[in-house]
């Protein structure tokens, strides 16, 4: 580290890394916003899915059931 000789110097400094704060801070900002984006795009998408699943699920049994109502219909 350099050596700081006069007040201005230690006041340039301070300004110095004062902004460098403001800059790794806006930096760690962006990357957990585009962190919280994209973990809730993947929440989203496995719903999505799961919701998808559920009711074609629902309407397979639906339609399973309806099928073996008719098969019986008819047998008797």
């Amino acid at each position: 580290m350099k050596n700081i000789r006069n007040m201005r110097e230690l006041r340039l400094k301070r300004q110095s890394l004062t902004y460098k704060l403001h800059h790794l801070e806006d930096q760690l900002k962006s990357q957990s916003d585009r962190t919280v984006h994209a973990f809730t795009g993947y929440v989203r998408d496995l719903a999505f899915e799961t919701g998808m699943k559920i009711a074609v699920g629902l309407l397979l049994r639906y339609r399973k059931k309806a099928k073996s109502k008719k098969e019986k219909e008819k047998e008797e």
